[in-house]
């Protein structure tokens, strides 16, 4: 019997991915009968991106298993990781595979549900429905977290708690994690208690806690509560990331990487895959980083998710480890997919530069090299840069190499990547001993100019003071801490001296490029409620 068309659902827009056409088909009728005709199809992940990008859908109904190299969890991780899809849209897995619940609830990107084939236009109709229903009951508070109102945000989840106790469990989730990003861990940590009164076995809760002792600075009551929720979840993806987080603040990078390769055990991604390439690059295990950067690159292979990256860094670990022909082969190769993307040239010239010193060919290096210094003119701040410093040392220009660091890191002094990159540079080189002059010169360097701007503003210089920001902004566009600091000082300005228009567009702009350099920190969400307060009080007087 047809399925009666629903008006509720008729204006939706969908996708459906399958690698097998009549289950696409079988599906796209199901939809219709309820009355969705507005559906798109792919076959393959690299279809379903081109789609993605290419338009808007409400509802993603997605196979689990679409093929050997990707499947629908790594698609789905690939869509949110690099925000390719809105918050907004529904991603239902489908699935033959009754224990399909397990999977998901390991996996950090999780589905908004999952569907165990064989699918019914009612089945369909009930969990669109469902899905919509909590939709719309959070919409309030998404709509606060999308202006970055994280305390009107709170304020919305009170409200739903009152009146829709049916979602108090995904409130008190997003109220928790609000609390964390306003820095009140102790408010956070009566949320998630509340939340386990209600249900014991919720791991979210739990790491909750955790993250609360993090953010106290308890690391070590925080990693013990993260390994009891390990020892009853032994798949749980979140807790090895949050493990890796907490070592990484305590410096032990290597406890870092081991709970990072423990997380690529349970879900084998490329973007894992990624994170454990990075933390052993840093350590200097060149044959770890080696292996998990292939990985990376083989998960990838012939995809629309390959990153340039994967190829760049596997460049640079031949390079490092003494292959410097295998370093050439992979950037010919790579530079015919990736050569048009943005910064790849660039590096590619660096690291190229270095594998002819190791070679013993000068000229093709100075040629690289030079090429790469052009390329690489007015560029953020960023591994290319370390790169080509490196190439610089490598080629024996050793001043040029510590005017490359020291910029590096004075564009992006608060970013601990980039200040153990740089000083892995000089170890590598052999330069060490320059360490306290290149890179803690640097960042001292900078401190001063925000010390000094501080300096002037308390002692009501105002406007000298955000000149001395502006001015250093010139030079240093993407640091995060003048930005930060520009910022705060303007709106510390107007406090004092009422509105400015400018000044609030000025600090709009900041935050804009904040949110692009850090995305989701709590730093920026709360320069944003200092934005609004300084607007709600100069605009009452």
């Amino acid at each position: 019997m047809a399925t009666v068309p629903n008006q509720r659902l008729a204006n939706l827009r969908s996708l459906v991915v399958d690698d097998m056409q009549t289950m696409r088909q079988n599906i796209r009728t199901q939809l219709g009968q309820l009355g969705i005709n507005n559906v798109d199809q792919a076959g393959t992940p690299d279809e379903a991106i081109r789609c993605i990008r290419n338009g808007t859908y409400d509802i993603i109904l997605c196979d689990y298993n679409l093929n050997r190299e990707t499947n629908g969890q790594q698609l789905l991780e690939f869509l949110r990781s690099q925000k390719i899809i809105s918050p907004a849209t529904l991603f239902i897995m489908i699935t033959a595979e009754a224990g399909y619940d397990h999977v998901a609830s390991a996996a950090e990107f999780q589905p908004d549900a999952y569907m165990v084939k064989p699918l019914t236009g009612a089945k369909i109709a009930d969990r669109i429905e469902r899905l919509l229903d909590k939709q719309n009951a959070l919409r309030p508070i998404a709509g606060r977290l999308k202006l970055k109102d994280v305390e009107g945000a709170i304020t919305e989840c009170d409200r739903l708690l009152q009146k829709e106790p049916k979602w108090a469990i995904e409130a008190l989730r997003i109220k928790g994690n609000a609390l964390l990003e306003l820095s009140k861990p102790e408010e956070a940590r009566a949320v998630y208690l509340s939340a386990l009164g209600m249900r014991d076995d919720m791991v979210w809760a739990r790491l909750g806690l955790a993250k609360c002792d993090q953010a106290s600075g308890r690391f070590d009551e925080a990693k013990q509560t993260v390994m009891d929720v390990l020892e009853k979840n032994s798949r749980f993806v979140g807790a090895f990331d949050l493990l890796a987080r907490i070592a990484e603040e305590q410096g032990d990078e290597s406890a870092a990487l081991d709970a990072l390769n423990r997380s690529y055990q349970v879900i084998p991604s490329a973007r894992r895959s990624r994170m454990v390439g990075d933390a052993a690059y840093r350590i200097g295990d060149l044959d770890q980083a080696r292996t998990a950067f292939d990985k990376a690159l083989s998960h990838t292979k012939g995809s629309l998710t390959a990153q340039p990256s994967d190829a760049l860094s596997l460049a640079q670990v031949y390079v490092d480890a003494g292959d410097p022909a295998l370093a050439l082969k992979l950037l010919a190769t790579a530079s015919k997919n990736h050569g048009e993307a943005n910064g790849f040239a660039a590096t590619q010239a660096a690291v190229e530069a270095q594998a002819h010193v190791k070679l013993g060919d000068m000229d093709a290096a100075e040629k690289s090299f030079v090429l790469a210094k052009s390329l690489s003119a007015g560029a953020r701040a960023d591994t290319a840069t370390l790169a080509l410093a490196k190439a610089a040392f490598s080629i024996g220009l050793d001043s040029e190499g510590a005017e490359i660091l020291s910029s590096a890191v004075k564009a992006d002094h608060e970013n601990s990547r980039i200040l153990s990159l740089a000083r892995k540079v000089l170890k590598d080189m052999g330069k060490e001993s320059l360490t306290s002059g290149i890179v803690d010169g640097a960042v001292s360097q900078v401190m001063s100019v925000v010390t000094e701007a501080n300096a002037l503003m308390r002692n009501t210089h105002f406007d000298e003071s955000l000149a001395k920001l502006e001015e250093a902004l010139q030079r240093m566009p993407d640091n995060t801490g003048v930005l930060m600091a520009a910022a705060q000082l303007h709106l510390l300005w107007m406090s004092q001296k009422g509105l400015n228009l400018d000044y609030v567009e000025r600090v709009n702009n900041y935050l804009a490029k904040l949110d692009v350099l850090m995305p989701g920190s709590e730093r920026v969400a709360k320069m944003y409620r200092f934005l609004r307060d300084t607007l709600s009080r100069v605009t009452k007087k």
